[in-house]
């Protein structure tokens, strides 16, 4: 798309796993790419807009938009933002990386979030142990219940499932993406449930506003602006039903102390910088690897896998995500492939949303499942 001298052109993705709402067909043009897909949310303004009008107005300019459907944030990003002049929202975090592109001043936190019944307390994620909890297929707290004792997971496809299900006192509680779900509970359910934020383990964080390198003065407008503009921030996510109160941590000391731990020793390596399976440390070659030593056969491995791992990584590790399409470990990482997808799944890597398998998976059936991975591979 063209850039009007006079305007300022606002990229956002659409993505149908992620609940992002999109915009008024009525007022903002939608991309091509779009046409010939059902869009299964509302097509409605959101926070995202509201604030990206507002930032204009700051700015004294107009604001065109730039839709795309993409299920991968950072592509759709390289492929588009030549085009255009800023993009809300993106992961605040350091860590969270776009070639040419920086990011302005962190202006909202959000997270995942518990959703319950007001007649339930709720102080911490312990008390929902006993109960039947909605989780969407894939998301971070399915992966997060699923690595911890005492709890009953019910997953769901959709958030409207979800809340159809705790309509229907089918769940007792649901841990849903926070904004969506607190807008759903307000607009649809008058605030019928609580909505507490949670925090950890790949939960939430903050969001910023990304702009091209090659525009440092407009980073500069733009985070003045947010900065101006923090009291309509904070109207705009009550107006919108946002979790408002202090989120409520789910990790332990311990378990921050660990992943601190892994964190260090990941930023360590080159392998880091890709998804999917990271090399967390170094170690000697593992020979011992063998199906007759776990006692497990492939067919039982595979098995595992498809019944543990392809919500993310898609049936017998074939996802459609690049990233996390596990028939690749042996193209990325050569002949240590195998001890980098044993260290990765007995020590997880929680920011990029894997678990920790080791201490909940027997060893025998991690090693299997490693050389279930074996016969996948492409080359």
């Amino acid at each position: 798309m063209l850039l009007r001298p006079d305007s300022l052109t606002v990229f956002q993705t659409c993505n149908p796993t992620t609940g992002v709402f999109a915009p008024c067909p009525s007022r903002f043009p939608v991309s091509s790419s779009l046409h010939s897909v059902q869009l299964p949310w509302r097509l409605s303004p959101c926070l995202y807009i509201e604030l990206a009008e507002l930032v204009g107005k700051r700015l004294g300019t107009p604001v065109e938009y730039v839709w795309w459907l993409s299920f991968n944030q950072r592509r759709a990003l390289r492929t588009t933002m030549e085009g255009c002049d800023a993009y809300f929202a993106l992961p605040a975090d350091a860590q969270y990386r776009v070639k040419g592109l920086v990011k302005s001043n962190a202006f909202l936190s959000v997270s995942y979030a518990i959703v319950a019944p007001h007649d339930v307390k709720v102080g911490a994620l312990s008390d929902l142990k006993g109960k039947k909890i909605g989780v969407l297929h894939g998301s971070p707290p399915q992966i997060l219940l699923a690595t911890k004792e005492g709890y009953t997971a019910s997953t769901f496809r959709s958030q409207e499932e979800v809340f159809d299900a705790l309509n229907k006192k089918e769940i007792d509680a649901a841990l849903l993406w926070g904004p969506s779900a607190g807008f759903d509970n307000k607009t649809l359910y008058s605030n019928r449930w609580q909505v507490i934020s949670i925090t950890g383990e790949s939960l939430g964080g903050q969001v910023a506003v990304a702009v091209s390198k090659e525009k440092p003065q407009l980073k500069d407008q733009i985070n003045q602006a947010l900065e101006e503009l923090k009291p309509e921030i904070q109207q705009l996510s009550e107006k919108y039903g946002f979790p408002m109160q202090a989120p409520l941590q789910v990790n332990s000391k311990n378990a921050e102390a660990r992943y601190a731990r892994l964190d260090t020793l990941q930023a360590k390596t080159a392998a880091y910088r890709s998804s999917g399976f990271i090399k967390v440390a170094d170690r000697p070659s593992r020979r011992e690897w063998l199906v007759a030593e776990s006692g497990d056969t492939i067919a039982e491995a595979k098995s595992n896998f498809n019944n543990k791992c392809s919500h993310c990584h898609g049936t017998n590790g074939a996802s459609p995500v690049s990233e996390r399409d596990l028939r690749k470990l042996s193209m990325r990482y050569k002949d240590d492939w195998k001890n980098v997808a044993y260290s990765t799944i007995t020590k997880g890597r929680p920011d990029l949303g894997m678990p920790t398998w080791g201490g909940i998976l027997p060893d025998e059936e991690i090693k299997a499942i490693v050389e279930f991975l074996v016969t996948v591979q492409k080359n």
